[in-house]
């Protein structure tokens, strides 16, 4: 025979109706609450988190831009086919046959002697700052450059200029002042481009 089945105990009663009561609840959240009615406003922020979240289950756009890294690059592509060759740009005018650059120049000290030169034919000094540069050939449609300086260790302080000579179509014209701008005699360097 059956024995007497024991009286269950009060904590035992309680516990048994806090699960009904549970298992009803949840029930009623699904059976009430719409699909897709939960949005963002119901949300409390800091509500979903990463534990709440599949993994593999966001995507790029998901995110704002420049939260994700970018990953390495990737290794170069092959190289794509040649495009077809373009036409053929016009021809330039022809220049004058045999013609190049000439450069001229001497090294002349603050007497008017020629120390080193190429293509020089003789430099005198003229006058107070005043020398003449004659070249090999005629310079009238050439370019003059010139600066202070030259042979031996004196300080050239001053300025200088040029000009063509006025009648020597071979020579220039080099004038030298100090740095007042009165003529004085330097040593100078002057170089011709034709």
């Amino acid at each position: 025979m059956l024995g007497k089945i024991p009286r269950p105990s009060p904590a035992l009663v309680i516990a048994c109706i806090a699960l009904a009561i549970a298992l009803s609840g949840a029930s009623y959240a699904a059976v009430v609450i719409p699909r897709n009615s939960v949005g963002t406003l119901q949300l409390r922020p800091n509500s979903v988190n990463s534990s709440k979240v599949a993994n593999g289950t966001l995507l790029r756009a998901d995110f704002r831009s420049g939260q994700i890294p970018a990953g390495p690059r990737g290794p170069a592509g092959p190289a794509g086919p040649a495009g077809p060759a373009g036409a053929a740009g016009a021809a330039g005018p022809a220049g004058p046959a045999g013609t190049s650059a000439t450069a001229l120049w001497a090294v002349v000290d603050s007497i008017g002697t020629l120390i080193r030169n190429k293509s020089t034919a003789s430099s005198l000094r003229i006058g107070l700052g005043q020398y003449q540069v004659i070249f090999n050939q005629d310079v009238t449609a050439c370019s003059y450059q010139a600066s202070l300086g030259g042979p031996g260790t004196n300080l050239n302080v001053g300025q200088i200029s040029l000009a063509q000579r006025v009648n020597v179509p071979a020579g220039v014209l080099v004038l030298t002042t100090d740095s007042a701008g009165n003529p004085a005699d330097r040593n100078f360097y002057v170089a011709v481009f034709c």
